[in-house]
C-alpha cells in the first residue's frame, strides 16, 4: 500500500536534524503531512512506494536546513507602509529562508496594547505562511515614561501564543534604550513574572546623536560620530540589572569589541544572558561608508576592523548567541539624502543567510551546522518556539540552499520595499532555492511565489 502525504522533499542532505544533523553525505527523503514532518527516510525516493500525485520538491542533492528564525525585524506596519508592510516583509522573509520573524514595536501606533498585537497577528496570518510574531514595547508610545500594557499583550490570543504560550515574542524599546532605571527594573520584573525575554536596544542616548562610528572615517568626512561607549554603557548596565532582577535580558545588535568582552565575562555567572549581532557587523566596517554613503548607515553603526573581528570571535566561542538581521527598510528617496539626513537602517532579510554563510562558513569560522544553530535553533529557544530542527513530528519548516554557485546581491530584485543595501554587488554563496513553512511552499527562486500543488519545481 502506498504512503499518503501532501508533499515530498526528495534527495536532500539534511543539516540540523535530530541529534544535530544527519550524515551530510547521505541523501534523505522528507515526507510531509498536514504541515508536519511525518517521516524522514534515508536514500532517494526510488522504490519507497510513495504516491506520485502529491507535491514533489526536488532537492537535487542540495542541503536542506531548518527554517531560519529572525528575532529582530522592522516591518514598518502600522504607520509607514511606504517603507515596508507586513505582506512585503513576509515575502522578503520567505525569500531569505526565514519561516518565523519577530517584528519590533517602533510603529505608529506603537505595539503597546493587545489591539495592535492582534492587528499584526491577523494581518500576518492573512499575508503569508511565514509566522509573524509581534514584540511589544516596554513603554506606552515608547516615550519612556509609563510601562506598556505588557500583561495585556502577553495574554493576547495570537499565533505566537498558540505556539509559545505567550501572546508576544518578547518586549523591547528597540530604536532607543529605556534610560529610566527605576522604570526599567519595573519592566524587567514584569517580564520575568510572565516568562518573556527583554530584547534591549543597547545605546546610551547621551552619547548618541551622530550618524556613523566615531573615529577616523567620521573625522575625514566631517560628520558627527557615535562612540562605541554608547553601546557598551548600556550593555554593562543591563548586565547589572540582569543580576539584580533575574530577568532574561537579550542584548540586541552587538557591534563593539568592548561589548563582546563585557558579555563574555558576564556569562561566567549569568547563563540566562543572551546576545545577538547582525551580518553587517561581522562582514563590513566603517571603511565602506565613504563609498556607500547612507546605504551603509545603520544604528549601531559599522565600526572598525578590530570590532568586526571581535564580533566574529564572539560568534565562534558562543559569547554572542545568535544572528538576527535588524531588517530596517526605508524608501529609496529617504536613503538618497545626505549621510547626516538619511534615516538609520538597511534591509537584511534577503541577504542575511548568504552574507553569513559567505563570511563565516566558507572561511571555516563556523560549520554550516553551527551557523544554523545561531540562525534557527538558538533563536527558537529565545522565544520558546519548538523549532529550529528538521525532525519527524515538528512543523515542516525546511529551506533548500545552493552552496556552490556564486551570485551577486542586487537590491533592485528584493521582495522587500527596501532596495538600498550596503551589500549591493557583493558576490556571495548560499542562495535560497526554496522555503517551506508549515508544509507550504512559500518561496522558490524561479517563481518567487507559492507554486501550485502537484507541480514540480
Amino acid at each position: 500500500m502506498r504512503d499518503t502525504c501532501d508533499m515530498i522533499v526528495k534527495d536532500v542532505q539534511i543539516v540540523g536534524g535530530a541529534g544535530g544533523g544527519s550524515v551530510e553525505s547521505d541523501l534523505s527523503t522528507i515526507l510531509i503531512r498536514k504541515g508536519v514532518i511525518a517521516e524522514i527516510r534515508n536514500g532517494g525516493t526510488r522504490n519507497h512506494g510513495l504516491q506520485s500525485d502529491c507535491r514533489i520538491v526536488e532537492g537535487a542533492g542540495r542541503k536542506a536546513i531548518p527554517g531560519l528564525i529572525d528575532v529582530h525585524v522592522h516591518l514598518r506596519d502600522p504607520g509607514f507602509p511606504h517603507k515596508e508592510d507586513i505582506e512585503s516583509g513576509c515575502r522578503a522573509a520567505a525569500a531569505g529562508g526565514y519561516t518565523t520573524i519577530c517584528c519590533m514595536p517602533n510603529t505608529d501606533p506603537t505595539i503597546d496594547t493587545a489591539d495592535v498585537v492582534r492587528y499584526i497577528d491577523r494581518k500576518g496570518m492573512a499575508a503569508s505562511p511565514v509566522r509573524l510574531f509581534a514584540v511589544g514595547a516596554m513603554t506606552m508610545g515608547q516615550r519612556g515614561t509609563v510601562a506598556a500594557r505588557i500583561g495585556e499583550m502577553h495574554a493576547a490570543d495570537t499565533r505566537c501564543r498558540a505556539l509559545t504560550g505567550h501572546g508576544i515574542a518578547g518586549i523591547s524599546e528597540d530604536g532607543k534604550s529605556l534610560l529610566d532605571e527605576e522604570l526599567m527594573v519595573t519592566v524587567l520584573r514584569t517580564a520575568k513574572a510572565l516568562g518573556l525575554p527583554v530584547m534591549d536596544h543597547t545605546e546610551d542616548s547621551a552619547l548618541a546623536g551622530g550618524c556613523i562610528n566615531e573615529g577616523t572615517v567620521s573625522r575625514s568626512l566631517g560628520v558627527r560620530g557615535i562612540p562605541a561607549e554608547a553601546e557598551t554603557r548600556i550593555v554593562e548596565r543591563d548586565i547589572r540589572l540582569a543580576r539584580e532582577t533575574g530577568a532574561r535580558i537579550h542584548l540586541q545588535h552587538i557591534s563593539a569589541a568592548r561589548s563582546v568582552e563585557a558579555i563574555r565575562r558576564a556569562k561566567e555567572d549569568l547563563p540566562g544572558l543572551t546576545a545577538e549581532t547582525a551580518p553587517h557587523y561581522f562582514s563590513l566596517t566603517e571603511d565602506v561608508v565613504p563609498r556607500m554613503g547612507a546605504a551603509a548607515k545603520m544604528n549601531p553603526p559599522l565600526r572598525t576592523e578590530r570590532d568586526r573581528l571581535a564580533v566574529i570571535e564572539g560568534l565562534a566561542d558562543g559569547t554572542i548567541d545568535l544572528i538576527a538581521t535588524d531588517h530596517a527598510p526605508h524608501a529609496a528617496r529617504e536613503k538618497a539624502q545626505t549621510l547626516a539626513e538619511a534615516p538609520f537602517g538597511v534591509p537584511g532579510l534577503e541577504t542575511g543567510f548568504a552574507v553569513s554563510y559567505s563570511t563565516l562558513v566558507i572561511p571555516g569560522i563556523l560549520t554550516l551546522r553551527e551557523l544554523i544553530d545561531r540562525m534557527s535553533r538558538r533563536p527558537a529557544e529565545l522565544i520558546g518556539l519548538n523549532g529550529g530542527r528538521i525532525e519527524a513530528g515538528l512543523p515542516a519548516d525546511i529551506v533548500i540552499i545552493e552552496e556552490n554557485e556564486p551570485f551577486a546581491i542586487a537590491g533592485g530584485r528584493f521582495a522587500s520595499k527596501g532596495k538600498i543595501t550596503p551589500f549591493e554587488g557583493m558576490t556571495v554563496r548560499g542562495r535560497i532555492i526554496c522555503t517551506i513553512c508549515d508544509g507550504v511552499l512559500c518561496y522558490d527562486c524561479n517563481q518567487r511565489a507559492c507554486a501550485t500543488p502537484k507541480e514540480d519545481l
